[in-house]
């Protein structure tokens, strides 16, 4: 009888229960979403766009691990076993390329199923082949790609492009031995034609009085539809831009997977006061107008320099004419090779200024623009960036613009997409 007597008890205490339950039920959490940073210590690409991407991630509800690995490190093992311990969606490792080699060669041997997340540069023919025969899920953000078909003046420019590399073998050495049509390129050639409208806009002022400090006062009031998309500058010089497009690499190819878009709230800049500038005059005498070129051809930024420097090649190519009175001046490049050493970064950006450059385009590697800005500044040139992401190439200096996406952007656009990724 005890026994039945209790037996009853422990049925009812039970309902109890599951009635308060019912009442004051607490419903599943949704599992959180976790974000693994490997970022190499000191080095300011990686750091800046990692913290853009915890920023944005965690601003989503999201939760982020970072870490940190000394300069020179070969084995991230423990790195990537953190990040599977700690159960992580996704992993963000925007690092150089020579250090993304040995990360993921390392992802590859421990077979890491994470997807793996990094930065622009990951278009570079050395991630493929380190990612040869390895099973991972690798995405990366670029300024474009020539497998959206969107896009009819960007349809125009990839037919275009490889027929310029066909028609040439040394352009198609120059692109690494194909005719793959790189982000690089792409902004180049729209660098050069944003270079060429402002000297336009310029001569419409000023006719043969023009000056190079003329050329930076038009860039200003620049709205060009590109390539890459619109462009016009805020009032750091930054182009203004809301899309990137995101890639995946597979079966030893870079594969285009989705156009990210995210609102740009940044406005378009106001004009700065040139007047006092004397600026490099306009070569009437030989009716030339020089574009420099400040670009690495040589050294450890070399294939992605020789690809910038393709695309306004070949936009100067099919555009070199401008019409000054009744004169036609030949627009000319030079090209001046910074060989990616701080040492040399100087010495060829002055070698421009001596050539009476009106505008400069370049430099691939944020620290030879850098590096150079107060050679073009204190000459009153102003100069393109074409892929430099860092905010250091134009902050506080109105003679230094860009055509690309800030890294804070970018950043930005891999933790949304990280966002959806995640299941």
């Amino acid at each position: 009888m005890k026994k039945f007597i209790s037996f009853v008890l422990s049925i009812v205490l039970i309902c109890i229960c599951c009635v308060g339950c019912g009442k004051n039920q607490v419903k599943r959490v949704a599992p959180l979403k976790r974000a693994y940073i490997l970022a190499e210590k000191g080095n300011a690409y990686s750091i800046g766009l990692s913290a853009e991407f915890q920023s944005s991630f965690e601003s989503k509800g999201g939760s982020v691990i970072m870490e940190t690995f000394p300069a020179n490190t070969k084995d991230f093992t423990d790195y990537f076993k953190n990040a599977v311990e700690k159960e992580a969606n996704v992993i963000f490792a925007p690092n150089s390329v020579e250090v993304s080699e040995n990360i993921l060669k390392t992802a590859s041997e421990l077979k890491v199923e994470i997807p793996i997340l990094a930065g622009e540069n990951f278009e570079d023919a050395d991630i493929l082949k380190a990612l040869k025969g390895a099973e991972l899920d690798v995405y990366f953000p670029a300024s474009f790609d020539e497998a959206d078909t969107s896009d009819e003046v960007a349809n125009k420019f990839v037919k275009g492009f490889k027929d310029f590399l066909k028609s040439d073998k040394e352009n198609k050495e120059m692109n690494g031995g194909d005719y793959t049509v790189k982000a690089v390129s792409a902004l180049g050639f729209d660098a050069y034609n944003i270079a060429l409208n402002a000297i336009r806009t310029a001569v419409k002022g000023k006719s043969e009085d023009i000056t190079s400090a003329d050329v930076a006062n038009a860039l200003w009031d620049i709205e060009y539809n590109g390539v890459t998309g619109n462009t016009s500058f805020d009032n750091n010089g930054d182009a203004i831009k809301d899309n990137a497009y995101i890639k995946k690499i597979a079966k030893n190819k870079f594969k285009f997977i989705k156009k990210q878009t995210i609102t740009n709230y940044r406005k378009k800049g106001n004009t700065p006061d040139y007047s006092g500038a004397d600026g490099i005059k306009l070569d009437t005498k030989n009716k030339k107008i020089i574009i420099g070129v400040y670009e690495p051809i040589t050294g450890k930024y070399s294939k992605a320099g020789m690809q910038e420097y393709l695309g306004i090649k070949y936009a100067n190519s099919l555009d070199n004419k401008v019409k000054i009175g009744s004169d036609e001046y030949d627009v000319e490049l030079y090209l001046s090779d910074n060989c990616s050493d701080n040492k040399q970064a100087v010495t060829a950006a002055s070698d421009i200024v001596k050539k009476n450059a009106l505008i400069t385009l370049g430099s691939y590697g944020y620290e030879m623009s850098v590096l150079a800005s107060d050679t073009f500044s204190a000459s009153n040139i102003p100069a393109i960036a074409v892929s430099c992401l860092k905010a250091s190439v134009t902050e506080n200096n109105n003679w230094y613009f860009r055509v690309c996406c800030l890294d804070s952007f970018e950043g930005t656009v891999m933790a949304q997409f990280a966002w959806t990724l995640i299941s």
